[in-house]
């Protein structure tokens, strides 16, 4: 039969253990200022929209991805901007388990220089530092 003692012992190690591990994304990030989330963390375009190019910038206050978004036939820049990013940025936690929040927004809408001049989006997603 295990005593007192050691199963507090256990406990205090396994609760030490849980909080490492939901530390430890929030406490890299702090230290690689070069890191940048997936696309995939990127919210769903609607059905039509194509990606067509993604770019990694950094500055003083880490780097991002952006990525190039071309809006569907009938659609514009404009309309698929306030589609997929509606408050202009948002930064949710990711899951219970990572604790970086990852924030997406628009950086410019406009006309692509391509034959068929088709509205284009500019996103962005980066790890909110602050």
């Amino acid at each position: 039969m295990l005593r007192t003692r050691t199963v507090v012992t256990l406990v205090i190690a396994g609760l030490a253990l849980v909080g490492a591990v939901l530390a430890a994304p929030p406490l890299w990030l702090a230290l690689d200022e070069s890191a940048v989330p997936p696309v995939s963390t990127f919210p769903d375009l609607p059905d039509g929209a194509r990606v067509t190019s993604v770019d990694i910038g950094c500055g003083s206050g880490g780097c991002w991805q952006e990525l190039t978004v071309l809006a569907p036939a009938g659609t514009t820049g404009a309309a698929l901007a306030a589609e997929v990013a509606p408050e202009g940025e948002e930064c949710p936690v990711r899951s219970l388990i990572d604790l970086r929040r990852v924030c997406t927004g628009v950086v410019a809408t406009g006309t692509l220089d391509e034959p068929d001049a088709t509205d284009a989006v500019r996103f962005y997603v980066q790890y909110d530092r602050s």
